[in-house]
């Protein structure tokens, strides 16, 4: 028997054998041996759609950037509303027939109004079709990713989950407009789009961990949130009641915002019914067909509810009109019951602390228990966390000796030049400041600041050529040393400073870049180094809670948009006549600021639910 005869088998335990056909020798595959099983079509499509395989990585970057693009055009389109922004110039950038049916569908006149289903867009079709196609395949294989959802019945249960009801009223509202209600404009239900961000939320291992850090603080401190949330209720019924008492017949309450004829009146001479309407006639604004022009803000507990929430929150936006009663209770209001109001959010607060705190104890336990924790060595914690260099190069020669004095400061002489930099970066940020006065000796201060900017960009220069003398600065460890925090302090002071003083000779302006340089001092404090490392520990709640705020505020943008634009007090109106321009208020509103007060009534009762 030769070699080849007595080879044993790749696989199985056949041996090697000429084929019948054509002689030739091969291993072949014993059929006794277990094989993988078959990974089917629906399982496949899983994969794809959970985003576990390499295209399914890539439809997902696909959705993400459909759900911008959606967003995006919802927010601008009303930019582009004729009837509510008629007078400005950009009113009228994308008015046209196909400019409109290609992004916003403001119109129902546009190029697609031959399909007979309402003002809509080609941007608005084809990311809900995406959506649509992607919610039927995820209804098909609900099955595969949860049992639970198997049969009729795990299919009703799946659609009353929260993903699932995210996708629905992704899609549902568009179907709704476009076929049962083709004739009405369904306002707002384009925005319900951006909800589908929150699928994003499960793709992301870190903000799966985070929105179960959320669900623990709240399960864990739900005894406590009960009991702050009832004592806050019954403190904000009891003080709206009160301002309602004191505040009903104060005729400074008596608001005309901008009704024509109606804006400097005497509102003494308004009467009020014993329901607190309000009769301005006698003060020269009259009510035709029985409307009430000048309402009275407080002649209701609710809509009193409404003012004595924003002063429980600390803001008094109509301070100046209190009656004296009004005042003592504001006063109350503002020493005592605005504490109350604090509660919850310090109760979240430590929850979230105490949570923190767990998973960290966890982790650490995890970490122990396989494996010891590495110790860094003098020379690694130098290169991760930017300490002061300890490589100590070679004297003889003047990039060894510059490397010692530079980053090493290895001499008295070395010190004094460094803490003489620090007094000038403090001189400098001075004489930036002084040049703001009037009558300041601007062309000697402007000079000191050149003289700043050319010491400063020498002894960076410097540094930068002395790194090399140290091994671990050289080729692609020189981009590494040139990105850490303090160089980055000086290429962001310097290189705006030098296009300034070329963009804008002989202004004060540039001046503002050197005051980054300030920024130099972390080098004692590791103030951002501490602020990074909370920051990168924390990552996965940011992200969610920023993600969430996000959401938010387009939200509230634009439902106040539609509730607002048509505001009787045109000053009110003309905050809220875009999404974009919503947004300011919005913001400063979800900040704790309440710049404004006088809403319509819904546009109160949606303040309300974010306050």
């Amino acid at each position: 028997m030769t070699a080849t005869d007595e080879r044993t088998p790749l696989f199985g335990t056949a041996t090697a054998a000429s084929s019948a056909d054509n002689g030739a020798t091969f291993p072949r595959k014993d059929d006794s041996l277990p094989r993988p099983p078959p990974v089917d079509r629906r399982t496949s499509l899983l994969a794809f759609l959970e985003s576990r395989t390499p295209a399914g990585c890539r439809y997902e970057a696909l959705t993400v950037g459909l759900i911008a693009l959606s967003v995006i055009t919802f927010v601008l389109a009303s930019v582009f509303v004729p009837e509510y922004n008629g007078d400005a110039p950009y009113a009228e950038w994308c008015s046209g027939k196909w400019c409109d049916a290609l992004w916003f569908g403001n119109r129902d006149d546009n190029a697609l109004a031959f399909l007979g289903i309402g003002a809509t867009s080609v941007t608005e079709m084809v990311v809900v079709g995406v959506f649509t196609v992607d919610y039927l395949l995820r209804l098909a294989t609900a099955d595969l990713l949860d049992p639970k959802f198997a049969g009729i019945v795990g299919r009703l249960r799946f659609l009353i989950s929260f993903f699932s009801l995210v996708d629905l009223a992704s899609t549902v509202p568009f179907y709704v407009d476009a076929f049962l209600l083709p004739d009405t404009d369904l306002a707002a239900s384009t925005f319900l789009r951006m909800f589908r961000l929150l699928r994003m939320l499960k793709g992301e291992g870190r903000c799966a961990v985070a929105m179960g850090v959320i669900d623990a603080v709240l399960a864990a401190q739900r005894g406590m949130l009960c009991t702050a949330l009832f004592i806050l209720i019954t403190v904000w019924g009891v003080l709206s009641s009160f301002f309602y008492i004191v505040e009903r017949g104060n005729p400074g309450m008596i608001y005309c915002g901008k009704t024509p004829g109606c804006e400097d009146i005497d509102t003494s001479l308004c009467t009020m019914d014993e329901w607190g309407f309000v009769d301005c006639a006698a003060a020269g604004c009259p009510s035709p067909d029985g409307a009430e022009m000048c309402p009275n803000l407080f002649r209701s507990i609710p809509l009193a509810s409404f003012w004595t929430l924003n002063a429980l929150f600390g803001e008094y936006v109509l301070v100046d009109q209190y009656s004296p009663v009004g005042m003592l209770l504001g006063t109350f209001t503002a020493v005592f019951a605005v504490a109350v109001f604090a509660l919850p959010v310090g109760v979240i607060s430590s929850g979230f602390e105490d949570e923190i705190s767990k998973q960290r104890l966890r982790q650490e336990a995890a970490l122990a228990s396989t494996r010891a924790p590495a110790v860094k060595s003098t020379w690694d914690r130098d290169y991760e966390d930017g300490a002061r260099n300890v490589y100590v190069a070679d004297r003889a020669t003047f990039r060894g000796a510059l490397h010692n004095f530079l980053h090493n400061q290895d001499t008295p002489a070395a010190r004094y030049c460094e803490a003489g930099t620090d007094a000038l970066i403090a001189a400098c940020a001075t004489a930036f400041m002084v040049d703001t006065v009037a009558r300041a000796p601007h062309a000697v201060l402007r000079f000191f600041q050149f003289t700043c900017f050319v010491v400063f960009a020498v002894q960076f220069a410097l540094r930068m050529y002395s790194a090399g003398e140290n091994p671990q600065h050289r080729g692609s460890g020189r981009l590494a040393y040139a990105s850490r925090f303090l160089n980055l302090v000086d290429v962001a002071a310097l290189l705006p400073y030098l296009v300034g003083i070329l963009a804008f000779p002989g202004s004060a302006v540039p001046g503002a870049f050197l005051l980054v340089k300030i920024f130099h001092f972390e080098k004692y404090t590791d103030a951002f180094t501490t602020f990074d490392d909370v920051l990168r520990e924390n990552a996965g709640i940011l992200t969610v809670t920023g993600f969430l705020a996000l959401l938010l505020w387009i939200f509230f943008s634009s439902v106040l948009y539609y509730t607002e634009r048509d505001n009787l007090d045109a000053e009110m109106a003309g905050y809220y006549k875009t999404i974009p321009d919503a947004m300011w208020i919005t913001l400063l509103n979800l900040s704790g600021e309440c710049p404004l007060g006088h809403y319509s009534n819904i546009g109160k009762v949606v303040v309300c639910e974010w306050d």
